[in-house]
């Protein structure tokens, strides 16, 4: 009879597998052996299996929203004020620069003044995420402007003027432009902020 190494008992015999007994032709894996690629470890029982996370796409953090949070709502219509009054002040006093070719008075300052104030207008919709906003601050600039036009130190020269043509065009361009372009503003900032749309 032969005998296993020990020399104490026959082989096969009084000995256990330290591999659990399979069926035939299944392939015996230690209990301990890490699980193959690609298969997803045993969860125990009582816990729901879709909830587990599962790989580095589970850990990763959600990306943050694009172009970061809009401001509060009342900082929005503060900030949108002050940048209607910053137009205002800043536009009237611009306004007035007038370039002369020949007998030719150009009002490039109203023009420019106009690029300024539709600039913070469109700026403000923006930066709010909210076109009324550009419209806020077109309306507080184009009040400021109005009644600027009305004082009697004529800090706006507006209708007509033999004396002075080119002043009372920039006046008229200035005081009226703040209009135009501020719907032109509302326009650009409707289209800007439209949602992307999916395919």
């Amino acid at each position: 009879m032969a005998h296993d190494d020990a020399g104490s008992s026959p082989a096969g015999e009084g000995r256990r597998s330290a591999f659990p007994e399979l069926p035939d032709g299944a392939p015996a894996v230690p209990a301990d052996a890490p699980p193959a690629r690609g298969t997803r470890p045993a969860v125990p029982a009582g816990i729901d299996a879709s909830a587990t996370p599962t790989g580095a796409a589970a850990e990763a953090p959600a990306p943050p929203a694009a172009g970061g949070t809009a401001p509060h709502r009342v900082t929005a219509v503060l900030g949108s004020m002050m940048a209607g009054g910053i137009a205002a002040v800043f536009g009237t006093v611009l306004h007035g620069q007038l370039v002369h070719l020949g007998p030719t008075a150009l009002p490039v300052g109203a023009l420019a003044a106009l690029v300024l104030a539709g600039s913070l207008f469109l700026l403000c919709g923006l930066w709010a995420r909210n076109v009324i906003l550009t419209a806020v601050a077109g309306a507080v600039a184009y009040g400021i402007v109005a009644l600027l036009s009305t004082s009697s130190k004529t800090l706006i020269l507006t209708g007509s003027s033999e004396a002075a043509p080119g002043t009372a065009l920039a006046g008229n361009l200035w005081l009226f432009g703040v209009l135009a372009v501020t719907l032109a503003a509302v326009v650009t900032g409707s289209v800007l902020l439209r949602p992307v749309r999916r395919r």
